[in-house]
């Protein structure tokens, strides 16, 4: 019942909303404590070893829609609960009209059914669903900017899963059925015929959209940077998060993983040369986003148990520190007026105490700092990884972002005695220890020998070496030297045509592999 339930009473929720707008946020606190407690109950029966299926309908599997809950679904559904507590507490303060709380319910409802689907059908429903919520969302504000970048983000969506939608097609007319459990022999079956490879290309490409994939999720930079720091934080933290669920899924029926690897490595690297050379934190967290996606994306293509579980680690720990990232540096533009890296050191005495000490955590959680959550999910990914090549480019991303948040570090130094709101005060406090306490809350999903090991020597000489190389990078060769980057890529006219020659590239891969 409570894989039915958590998604069923958020749209409940969601119409409750607005038919007792009054009572709003008081319908958070309460969905809150439903979904902890069902939540809990979940996590009881994965402990004791009992896997929870239920097929909608009571019709045989197969036929009807099927949700499955396993320790994937389950850790992106607690994922979400964390951070709906951390964006309802930061949204005290703010004079939010009902239907944002009506959005928020169904950002958050859409994200658990597709935690725990396993139909590639009601996966696609789902995926609108929750387009259509983050496109309002983005929009929220109601300013020309918001308004464009949100439709960016709506014409480059729809493309993604009218790819998708294809490949549902093409899968259910050779197989006859769109369950993923019963899909894996079928595709087994048939590997290596023509209709496995299209089927494959198309699924991962219209999932790539939403998945923070460099070449494919181009509507990000804007729509991340451009949002208001509540919905950049569900954005970056969660929303991108079920397309990265969704691969994962798709990689356990496709051959996928030499795709995954090319793409992760592409996304990181490009990822994190634009964060480089960028002026503005908050698209300096967004193009972090494609780059730390990078991580996961080789993570789970490594075709290892323990990369597996570092892959999923990972998008944990990124969804903890990116969205304390956004919510501090949100409050820090507010605050100056702008989000430039020059305007916001200089008047780095307008910031608060409470939101410079958060955007440190975020900034030194990302950089990988012992024993911070990006060191630690980095350590267990790397683990996984039986190639010299995917360290090198482990190292260079890990560099790339030092260098790229350095630029932020004086921003967090002043003698600003300015108070922080008590709510922002306690999202920023929830968020943190989440991402000090990391290590221990990972064991939950983690052996403890493999999370042992994270604090080796070499795992910990690597983390400082890349903390300390990167500095001193930027400080004696970046900051001293400018660079252009083509923004061409980002137009409504271009991107559409790199989604295409994504597929194009990644069918290829996919005919090679």
């Amino acid at each position: 019942m409570p894989l039915i339930l958590l998604p069923l009473l958020r749209f409940v929720f969601a119409v409750l909303s607005i038919a007792f707008a009054r009572t709003r946020r008081v319908l958070v606190v309460l969905s809150l404590l439903i979904d902890g407690a069902l939540l809990a109950a979940l996590i009881l029966r994965l402990a004791g070893g009992e896997t929870t299926m239920l097929t909608l309908g009571g019709v045989p599997e197969g036929i009807g829609i099927s949700m499955f809950g396993d320790r994937i679904g389950l850790t992106f559904a607690v994922l979400a609960w964390g951070l709906n507590i951390a964006v309802g507490i930061y949204a005290v303060k703010d004079r939010l009209q009902p239907y944002f709380f009506l959005l928020l319910h169904l950002v958050i409802g859409a994200c658990y059914a597709l935690a725990f689907t396993k139909d590639l059908f009601n996966a696609y429903l789902l995926f609108d669903l929750l387009t259509l919520a983050s496109f309002l969302l983005v929009g929220y504000p109601r300013r020309s900017r918001q308004i464009w970048a949100s439709l960016n983000y709506l014409i480059l969506s729809s493309l993604g899963m009218s790819i998708f939608l294809l490949g549902v097609g093409v899968v259910y007319a050779h197989t006859g059925v769109l369950d993923v459990g019963l899909l894996r022999p079928a595709i087994a079956a048939a590997q290596g015929e023509r209709w496995v490879i299209l089927a494959a290309a198309l699924l991962v490409s219209g999932i790539a959209v939403k998945a923070g994939v460099f070449l494919f999720s181009l509507w990000l930079p804007s729509a991340h940077a451009r949002a208001m720091p509540l919905v950049s934080a569900l954005l970056s933290g969660l929303v991108i998060k079920m397309g990265v669920l969704e691969l994962f899924r798709l990689a356990d029926v496709f051959p996928i993983q030499l795709p995954l690897i090319v793409l992760g490595a592409a996304s990181g690297l490009l990822g994190i040369l634009y964060a480089v050379y960028t002026t503005d934190l908050k698209r300096l967290l967004a193009f972090s986003t494609l780059a730390q996606i990078g991580y996961i994306l080789i993570g789970f293509g490594a075709g290892t148990e323990i990369g597996r579980l570092g892959a999923l680690s990972y998008a944990v720990a990124h969804g903890l520190f990116k969205a304390l990232l956004f919510l501090s540096v949100g409050e820090a533009a507010a605050c100056v007026g702008s989000a430039q890296v020059g305007e916001l050191r200089e008047h780095r005495d307008r910031i608060p105490l409470g939101t410079r000490i958060a955007m440190g955590v975020g900034v030194l959680g990302i950089m990988g700092l012992p024993p911070l959550a990006g060191y630690d999910a980095k350590a267990i990914l790397e683990d996984g990884l039986q190639s010299g090549f995917l360290h090198a480019i482990f190292v260079i991303i890990s560099i790339g972002t030092v260098i790229a948040f350095a630029k932020a570090v004086p921003i967090l130094f002043s003698r600003s005695t300015v108070r922080t709101h008590r709510a922002h005060v306690a999202a920023y406090g929830w968020l943190s220890l989440l991402i000090v306490f990391f290590w221990p809350i990972s064991l939950l999903v983690t052996p403890l020998q493999v999370s042992l090991h994270v604090f080796s020597g070499p795992h910990l000489a690597e983390a400082l070496a890349a903390f300390l190389g990167g500095g001193a990078l930027y400080g004696m060769v970046i900051r001293r030297r400018s660079f252009r980057l083509t923004r061409a890529i980002f137009r409504m006219d271009v991107a559409p045509l790199l989604v295409l020659a994504g597929f194009m590239l990644f069918y290829g891969l996919l005919v090679l592999s």
